[in-house]
Parts: structure tokens; sequence; C-alpha cells
């Protein structure tokens, strides 16, 4: 029967920070995986835990500077955001005319169109309620607010003031309506003319929105023989990525994009990080048809290798360990476009596994700026570090973190750890590995500590 096997090291204080770059106020838990079965990795997943080649840590996060939630995305509910259909817009045109985007072009349109339509509302600090004559309600501070958002509902906008003071305002040329759009006003018109109601047919216009939107499967698939350039995205297992122009890949990426000195990243600490697993590969029938295990999903550009994505296939998910690209390709967005890239595989694995449908982005940090893109993608889920429940990603969520680093994510005081541990009993029979030798923890507690009673 196979299990797994570990050596704990305890709490670690005062540690190195790799988010804040603080020296000395990390904590976290961690132990030395030998060997791990997918199954109790998953768990360990799903109780905030994360792994790094053989070392797998856990941050204390009611005391550490940077408190990390572990965060996962539901690949079957997941909608795709104007600006993720734009990164896959941008990957097609350029694997289809070869051009490199101008993405400082796509910008300036970006915040001219925002200008245009961004009109200020008006705060409700900026509302004088000594203004509001002759209502007793005023004396209810419940009524007061009220009155207040009566106010502001029925306060007109200037909005025409508004559009004059913005320099790339051209009112005689408002943006244009789609064709779509415009057919079905045109169509709506001539029935109310006619004194009829227009509702299209089989479907609502709001039905007609949700159908119409492609899926990433949908912007992969767009792919011509005579386009440009090739973009090939295969899986190998990460034992089969233990080579020169892997090495020299996530070389250039971390002198680049993480300014590290030349001579640190060797061969020894890439193979050590990013290749050697705990994970024992396992393949049957309710496994993928690649088994589950440690895997690199490699992005090749015609006969050029451009990115890797580190992952582990485990019984309920595809776990993000890392990423690295050639910094030259950047203009492709390349950390998102994998993301989604993984989504995507995600999503084909569920079709296989119904069980397998979730997307693990490692951890979320509120206050780490490279951290907010994760909490972008739709159908994101929190886990809560008391309960070690699911808790959404929304804006209340995100309201609570603003106010504070660490938080209790699920709201309610009813609901604790199901899995709490409880009794030292249930420990007895675990087998310990101590001293490169292994006894009952039973065992290992009469024989370490007996003497100090």
């Amino acid at each position: 029967m196979p299990f797994s096997i570990i050596q704990y090291y305890g709490k670690s204080d005062k540690g190195r920070c790799g988010y804040c770059r603080s020296t000395s106020s990390a904590i976290t838990h961690s132990f030395h995986s030998f060997t791990l079965i997918p199954q109790d990795y998953q768990e360990l997943l799903d109780r905030g835990w994360r792994r790094s080649g053989h070392y797998i840590y856990k941050p204390k996060n009611i005391t550490t500077c940077c408190p990390c939630y572990t965060i996962k995305c539901n690949s079957q509910e997941f909608k795709l955001s104007k600006s993720h259909k734009k990164i896959l817009k941008r990957m097609n045109k350029f694997l289809r005319d070869g051009v490199r985007p101008n993405i400082e072009q796509e910008k300036e349109k970006d915040e001219s169109f925002q200008e245009i339509v961004d009109i200020p509302q008006i705060k409700k600090a900026e509302i004088n309620i000594n203004e509001i004559k002759g209502d007793k309600q005023l004396e209810n501070p419940i009524n007061t607010l009220m009155i207040k958002e009566n106010q502001i509902q029925n306060t007109p906008q200037k909005a025409s003031t508004s559009f004059q003071q913005q320099p790339n305002c051209n009112e005689t040329n408002p943006r244009r309506k789609k064709a779509k759009q415009l057919r079905l006003e045109r169509k709506k018109a001539k029935y109310e003319a006619k004194g009829q109601s227009y509702e299209p047919v089989g479907l609502n216009l709001a039905q007609q929105k949700t159908s119409s939107e492609k899926t990433i499967r949908e912007f992969i698939g767009e792919v011509e023989e005579s386009n440009c350039h090739k973009l090939k995205v295969i899986l190998v297992p990460s034992v089969n990525s233990r080579n020169q122009d892997v090495f020299e890949l996530y070389k250039k990426y971390q002198i680049v994009v993480h300014r590290d000195p030349p001579e640190k990243p060797t061969f020894k600490q890439f193979e050590r990080f990013l290749v050697k697993s705990p994970l024992k590969k396992t393949a049957n029938q309710s496994s993928p048809p690649d088994g589950f295990g440690s895997f690199h999903q490699q992005y090749w550009l015609d006969e050029k290798l451009i990115a890797v994505g580190v992952l582990d296939i485990l019984p309920f998910c595809v776990s993000s360990v890392y990423f690295f690209y050639d910094p030259d390709y950047s203009f492709l967005s390349l950390g998102t476009y994998s993301s989604l890239r993984e989504l995507e595989f995600t999503q084909r694995l569920s079709e296989i596994i119904p069980s397998l449908k979730y997307y693990y982005m490692g951890f979320y940090i509120h206050n780490c700026p490279k951290m907010k893109y994760k909490g972008n993608l739709s159908s994101s889920y929190l886990l809560c570090p008391e309960t070690f429940t699911w808790v959404n990603l929304n804006d209340d969520v995100r309201n609570l973190l603003d106010i504070a680093k660490y938080q209790r994510l699920n709201r309610n005081p009813e609901v604790v750890d199901a899995n709490e541990f409880k009794e030292s009993n249930d420990l007895d029979g675990v087998l310990v590995l101590s001293e490169n030798r292994y006894c009952t923890y039973k065992t290992y507690i009469q024989v370490n500590y007996s003497f100090r009673e």
C-alpha cells in the first residue's frame, strides 16, 4: 500500500520573506517530504500547505508579516473578462501576422476611452445635509442616511459639463455601437411603431450575450495554417525537463525579471526547486491519461522554448507551482496567458474526471501588487485560515483584507474546523521518522520525552 514519508522541521521564526523582502518577519511551519502520494498532498493544499521542490511549508498567518491565503478557481464556472480576451486576441494576432503588438498604444486607447465614459459620481460627503429643510426625519441618523441617498439619486449629474472638460472628448462623434445592437434597435423601433412589443426569437438579450461569449478553447482554436508563427504547448513529466535548454530559460528569467545575480541561478538549484518532486506518479482508472504527479507544460514558439509552467496534477485540482518565461516575449503577457491556458487544461481534465475541476494558483497576498492578477479570475475562492472552508473572493472579502492583513474569512461564528485535532490518542499509531529511523508516535514520545516528567 502506498504511503507518504515526511520529516517535520517544526516552526521557523524570523525567516526571510520572499514577498515584502523583510529579513526577519516570516513565520512558517515546514517539513521535508521524501515521498507523497497525490491524495495526501491534495489534503495538505486544502489545509494551507504548499511545496517548493521537496520542501513543504505553511505560513503561520496570524503572526507572519505577509498572511498567505490559498486561492483556487472553479474552472467550470470561470468567465473570461475583457482584459483576458484582449490578451488571447493579442497572442492570436501575433501568431497570425508575426507583428509585435504596441502595448503602449493599446493603453493610450483604453485610457482615452476611459476619459470619455467615466463620469464622476457625486459623493455622499459632498451633500450638505443642512440644505434639506423642513424634514423632521433629520433627527434620526438612519433616516438622515436615507435622505442623503435619495438626494443623490434625484440630483441631476452634469454629464455634458463633465464631457466638455475632457480634452480628448468629441461630442459630435460618440462611441459607435456594434452593428448587431443597431439592427436589434431598428427592429425594436419598427415593432413599437406598430404598437407591438418586440422580443428576439428564442433568446432574450441577456441570454444571447451569454451564449455568444467565446471560451478560452475557442480563442485557442483560432489557428490557421497560414499563420506566421506556430505555438505548441506540450505536457511532459518534470523529470524529463532536466536539460540545459529549460535551465537556460529559467536562468534568464530569474536574472532579468527577478534581478537575481548571474551566479545565483545554478543548475542544482533549478533541479531542486522545479524538477525534483516528492509526488509519486500515479496512473490508474481514476486518474487522467497522463496520471497524477508533477509535470512541466512547455510553450514552444516555432522551434524555440519561450515559457514553462510547473504543474501538479492531483485528484481534485491542477496546482500551479511556478511559471517562468523568456523576457523577450513579455509583450505577450505570458504570465496571464499561461494561467488561462492552465485553466483551459483543467477544464479538459474535468471532462474526463468531473471532480478534477479546480485550478489552484498557490497563495494570494492581498497587499502584494504582484498577486493582484490572481484575484482577477472570476469564480475564485480563498481558504479561511481558521475554519479551512472556501470563501468566495468578492468585494466583501477584499474590504476585510483592506482593514487588516489577517482575517478569519468565514464570518459565520458557528462554523468550525471539521478536521480539528482534538485527541492526542489519535496520533499513537502514526509512524514517525526520527534520525533516519521510524517508530509509532506513542513510542517516540515515550523514548524521547518520558525522562522529562
